[in-house]
């Protein structure tokens, strides 16, 4: 990883000193108009060129015709990460050090000013290179001005005045180099930390096992890191930008003027339940504005089913000491009273009634002991398509009657699911027998339909019946405790199927579009194969 953030910024690196580089090319092309300019004036000819014209005007040429083809056509036949090494600014820097000078010579040396340009240059060359290369510019030009001088006085160009100006001008190129260059050097390292915090927190966004979306208002997908496309794309390979985030997300959403809030969805009709929280994202890009935390909700409904568990386990506890030894006594009286031979045929009916409803009472204590008892879910692998043929050969040598279960295979023949058999067993039994009990309500015939089926790469398993089915605005109710459209039901069957199905890391769900079916969904394999991707 210190490899590739070192990589990553020598290239960022290298891209900004192209850009100063390309900049300060620029300003060599806007100077050497400005003195081309003023040496064509006549005004300012005592100041610009005046010692020797013609040098002047041959310097000032070939500096224009060479910084237009470095600045303007150098960088379209010249690869950036060339332009970016020390060797091509110093040999350019070194260019226009000895041009400038020779310009300033013909000028009358450092009286002209022109030798304040000369400061600029030096003041890039500490951006641009670092290190004592860089300490060689500025003796150059200090070199050069004095060579300068040295030839103007013998040609009686100038005073002796002019070295003094000349050895301040010479200390001025210093600092002005190693100033710029100890600033660059420092924002560099700023930048490297900023750089280094940057590229952390990426990788921590990325490795964490909340998903993480940024969308814009139309649902676009800006960012998201790993854990967000599995929990919310677990079939697609590659997510882009273009790609918009599901519709169940957005629909989620209850207001999206709000900062911040927090709902569930699925992703998917078979996927895992997710629990998204929305918060606003502060942005000066008005795009910018949408930011998800996803996570998948199984450990939290473990977690409540735990819970859940231990006050059921307190609360049958409770039941079993309060009600079953008086509810055995109540149920016993009444098998006496109906033995008397001086009860009327009224007072027996009652006599029944009594206890009839002592056994549907005892039934919701047994139901309830059963859930505080369950031990906890033990997965193995199960050959579904093989399971179910001895299923339903044990069922069917159990129930009174003659049953038509059909099994269809859909996709995989003989899918593998991690589940705990006996709660398999227990799911499947309690749903096939509320089946076959609705089918003969209905046809006055005991058949059902259990179907195989891999969709969004979950397996799950329906078991359909021809009953009426639930009521829509019943469905919602389906699986809480104690509710029942049975007058002799508990309602504690579909309630402790879907318990038994969390405790497996399933879903059970009812849907009655077409035909009235309970699914189950088998997520085990899929969050599987996320956790180990997550690692």
């Amino acid at each position: 990883m210190a490899v590739e953030h070192e990589d990553s910024f020598d290239e960022l690196h290298s891209l900004q000193r192209s850009t100063i580089l390309q900049v300060y090319n620029y300003y060599r092309i806007l100077i050497s108009f400005l003195f081309l300019y003023l040496f064509s004036d006549e005004n300012f000819r005592e100041f610009v060129g005046s010692f020797n014209p013609d040098l002047f005007q041959q310097t000032i040429i070939y500096y224009l015709g060479a910084n237009i083809i470095v600045g303007l056509a150098l960088p379209i036949f010249v690869s950036d990460e060339f332009v970016s090494k020390t060797a091509p600014s110093f040999t350019i820097l070194t260019l226009d050090i000895i041009a400038l000078t020779l310009l300033m010579s013909a000028s009358g040396g450092v009286s002209s000013g022109l030798g304040n340009f000369l400061i600029f240059t030096l003041a890039f060359g500490g951006g641009l290179i670092f290190g004592r290369v860089s300490t060689v510019l500025p003796a150059i030009a200090f070199i050069l001005t004095l060579y300068g001088e040295f030839y103007l006085f013998f040609l009686d160009g100038n005073e002796l005045q002019s070295f003094f100006q000349a050895g301040i001008l010479g200390i001025v190129y210093f600092v002005a180099n190693i100033f710029f260059q100890t600033l660059s050097q420092q924002l560099r390292r700023r930048e490297s930390e900023v750089f280094t915090l940057e590229q952390i927190n990426q990788l921590i966004v990325e490795k964490m096992n909340t998903g993480v979306v940024v969308t814009s208002q139309d649902g676009t997908i800006r960012l998201i890191n790993a854990s967000g496309r599995n929990l919310l794309f677990p079939d697609m390979a590659e997510v882009d930008n273009n790609t918009g985030i599901p519709r169940a997300l957005r629909t989620g959403l209850r207001n999206e003027g709000s900062d911040r809030q927090t709902f569930t969805f699925q992703a998917s009709d078979n996927g895992p339940d997710l629990l998204a929280t929305y918060s606003k994202v502060i942005s000066s890009d008005p795009q910018l504005d949408q930011l998800y935390f996803i996570e998948d909700s199984t450990q939290v409904q473990k977690q409540a089913q735990q819970l859940k568990l231990a006050a059921l386990g307190r609360l049958s506890a409770s039941i079993a000491h309060e009600i079953r030894n008086p509810l055995g006594a109540i149920s016993h009286a009444a098998q006496l009273l109906s033995e008397s031979d001086a009860l009327s045929r009224g007072d027996q009916r009652l006599s029944e009634i009594i206890q009839n409803h002592c056994v549907r009472l005892n039934n919701v204590v047994e139901n309830v002991l059963q859930m505080s008892r369950r031990k906890v879910a033990e997965p193995k692998s199960i050959p579904l398509t093989t399971w179910l043929n001895d299923f339903i050969k044990d069922f069917n040598a159990g129930y009174s009657g003659d049953p038509k279960i059909a099994i269809e295979l859909i996709g995989n023949p003989n899918p593998t699911i991690e589940f705990d058999p006996l709660h398999l067993s227990q799911i499947l039994g309690n749903l096939c027998q509320n089946g076959l009990r609705y089918s003969k309500k209905k046809t006055g015939e005991a058949k059902l339909i259990i179907r195989s089926t891999n969709s969004g790469g979950f397996d799950s398993l329906e078991v359909i019946d021809y009953g009426e089915g639930v009521p829509d605005d019943q469905i919602s109710n389906l699986f809480e405790p104690f509710y029942t459209t049975e007058v002799t039901g508990t309602g504690l069957g579909l309630y402790l199927s879907q318990e038994l199905c969390e405790a497996n890391n399933a879903r059970l769900s009812y849907t009655n579009f077409d035909q009235s079916r309970f699914r189950i969904s088998f997520l085990g394999t899929p969050l599987q194969q996320f956790i180990e991707q997550s690692r």
